[in-house]
């Protein structure tokens, strides 16, 4: 099964070639009780979108339906219940947070960006400076080199740059489900089931709070330092 090959921690943790992470976890445990024995394997997103439309792969994780509009892609995915929320959120240099009550008030601001990804509204934001990932990004926006910037919550929240930035209102957020191909068909209803299930028992909150934990801990351990 594909699955990420950035390493955007906690969301995905690449190591010695394996995926871990909050996304890969839930992937493996949601196809696990659905009867699957997946190994899931790193691919590029682009190889992953195109392997998925060839029917390469018949499982992809983990998306939400409005990123996946390509008209090839509508006539063969079809999409399980959620299991997830992802939360993008503005972040700021510390003692630089402004309100932001609507879009239109960042036409006058540098906007820090992680390249690739597309933002909600991003038609009002003034100039971006783009970043390869979320840690970059922060370690940027610490030292002042934008006005605001967007990252995911989970990251934020695990992220030892924290400390040197202040949490704003979230901007954007998204269901997360599997895509299923229709040539598997026969998967939604397993695949459904083992995400009430994931759920109702408490193992996914289980699995997220222990990397935010794992992750919050590692950062109480470094010294505090300038960023």
């Amino acid at each position: 099964m594909p699955i990420y090959d950035q390493d955007r921690s906690p969301l995905s943790i690449i190591k010695n070639g394996q995926a871990h992470g909050i996304y890969p976890d839930l992937f493996r445990e949601i196809l696990i009780g659905a009867g699957l024995k997946p190994q899931l394997l790193p691919v590029p997103p682009m190889r992953r979108r195109i392997g998925f439309e060839n029917q390469l792969y018949h499982l992809a994780c983990c998306a939400n339906p409005a990123w996946r509009a390509r008209p090839r892609e509508q006539e063969v995915q079809v999409f399980s219940k959620q299991f997830y929320w992802t939360k993008d959120m503005f972040i700021f240099p510390k003692g630089k947070s402004f309100e932001i009550n609507k879009l239109s008030q960042l036409s006058d601001k540098l906007i820090a960006t992680v390249r690739g990804f597309d933002y909600r509204g991003s038609e009002h934001f003034g100039e971006k400076v783009n970043f390869q990932n979320e840690a970059t990004l922060m370690r940027a926006l610490a030292l002042g080199r934008a006005d605001v910037g967007i990252v995911n919550e989970d990251i934020f929240n695990a992220s030892a740059q924290k400390k040197y930035l202040e949490a704003g209102p979230i901007h954007d957020e998204a269901s997360l489900h599997i895509r299923i191909h229709r040539a598997r068909i026969d998967l939604v209803k397993p695949i459904n089931k083992s995400i009430d299930n994931l759920i109702s028992s408490g193992r996914r909150d289980q699995i997220v709070k222990k990397y935010l934990n794992q992750h919050n801990a590692i950062s109480a351990a470094v010294p505090n330092a300038a960023p």
